[in-house]
């Protein structure tokens, strides 16, 4: 599938603009990490992959979610993140979990449900990067596990929800009428779900 020059200039545009946010937020977690512990800090965790649901659910097309994450953890690292290399290989992995969730459904779902389920997948790479990372003797079975959840629910809400409450506002000014979200159809029950038209 081609991509138009237009889709690309915008996913460099949104994968900067998340970079540097990414860049705060990771500023901000050494604080609240240090007054609730890691493991309590997880709750942040689905802004560094919110990348992937905005730029997907913009373009629409196959790789958009890597892509983004990916090169979003790329500005993040190039700007200056004190995670230093592994900004960018969890982004790397964040990225790949993110764009199972659009493969599943054959790139043409990108409801608020498949939205939340690629914040949650990226969720569990993140995991699965750190047991890579630290190896399993890092965790105890309890924070691994709690660790795992938290990633998962914040993915979900902080990078799925948030993502899509996001487009759907800067769609409404009619700043993206030309580009895949537009050309999407609504869901039967009147919701402001967009799916691929067939």
């Amino acid at each position: 599938m081609n991509w138009k020059i237009k889709e690309v200039v915008l996913l460099v545009v949104l994968s900067v603009a998340c970079g540097v946010l990414y860049l705060g937020w990771s500023t901000l977690w050494i604080p609240i990490s240090a007054l609730v512990g890691p493991v309590g800090a997880g709750f942040m965790f689905g802004i560094w992959v919110i990348a992937s649901p905005i730029v997907a659910y913009i373009i629409q097309k196959p790789g958009a979610a890597f892509i983004a994450e990916v090169a979003a953890a790329a500005v993040e690292l190039l700007t200056g993140s004190h995670f230093g290399l592994s900004a960018l290989l969890v982004g790397v992995f964040q990225g790949i979990g993110a764009e199972i969730a659009f493969a599943l459904f054959r790139y043409k779902k990108y409801n608020l449900p498949v939205l939340m389920l690629s914040g949650a997948i990226a969720g569990i790479f993140n995991i699965i990067y750190s047991i890579v990372a630290n190896g399993f003797a890092y965790y105890t079975t309890t924070t691994l596990v709690t660790t795992l959840v938290i990633n998962i629910i914040s993915g979900m809400l902080l990078g799925g929800l948030l993502g899509k409450l996001i487009v759907d506002m800067i769609a409404k000014t009619g700043a993206l009428d030309q580009y895949a979200i537009r050309t999407s159809t609504r869901t039967k029950d009147g919701q402001n779900d967009f799916v691929v038209r067939q």
